[in-house]
């Protein structure tokens, strides 16, 4: 295996783990959903820095034998997307706990999931529309060659359309995860 398959491999395994104590610990429910936090936003910056800006496992050329391509809808950057909604629902979760005479989430399960899901959503699409817009202002404003078919070279932020459902994907994946993951208790007291 090459080594951004054992970092995600990793990833979830110490994930497994932290979910697991952190759900038999004896807290109150909002130092255990601190710590979910905590954690999950450590894995995403750390997934995202590794991929990103010190290895490039992220970059669209990069191809692992066990994650795929980046370019298509699955790949290293998927994990990314995935950790990143799993953070973001747990934030808000914690946030309307903490303040709930400010958060914008219904006291009904089934409604804040639904909003929680389409906050995540909306943030995602964002983060899509800006990858575009810098994509369109690297090629036309400053004329870079982003892409050559004849070297297999493709720099561009949003290299398909594929890429871009697959990043949206994940971000929900990750945003339903990080529900049920705060909401799950046990089988007598389901969400």
């Amino acid at each position: 295996m090459d080594t951004p398959t054992y970092v995600i491999i990793l990833s979830f395994v110490i994930s497994a783990i932290v979910i697991f104590f952190t759900k038999l610990s004896k807290g109150t429910e909002i130092k255990k959903i601190k710590i979910l936090l905590f954690y999950f936003t450590a894995v995403w910056l750390l997934i995202t820095s590794l991929g990103e800006l010190l290895y490039d496992w992220a970059g669209n050329n990069v191809c692992s034998k066990y994650l795929g391509c980046i370019e298509g809808f699955f790949g290293y950057d998927a994990f990314e997307h995935l950790f990143f909604g799993v953070a973001l629902a747990i934030g808000l979760i914690l946030f309307d706990k903490l303040y709930p005479k400010y958060s914008l989430l219904k006291e009904e399960k089934w409604k804040m999931f639904i909003e929680i899901i389409a906050i995540i959503a909306l943030v995602s699409v964002a983060w899509e529309m800006y990858e575009c817009a810098h994509d369109a202002f690297r090629l036309d404003i400053l004329g870079e060659k982003l892409v050559n078919w004849r070297v297999h070279l493709n720099l561009l932020d949003q290299p398909t359309n594929l890429d871009t459902m697959g990043d949206l994907s994940f971000d929900l994946l990750g945003g339903v995860i990080g529900f049920f993951l705060v909401f799950i208790k046990n089988k007598d007291n389901l969400i």
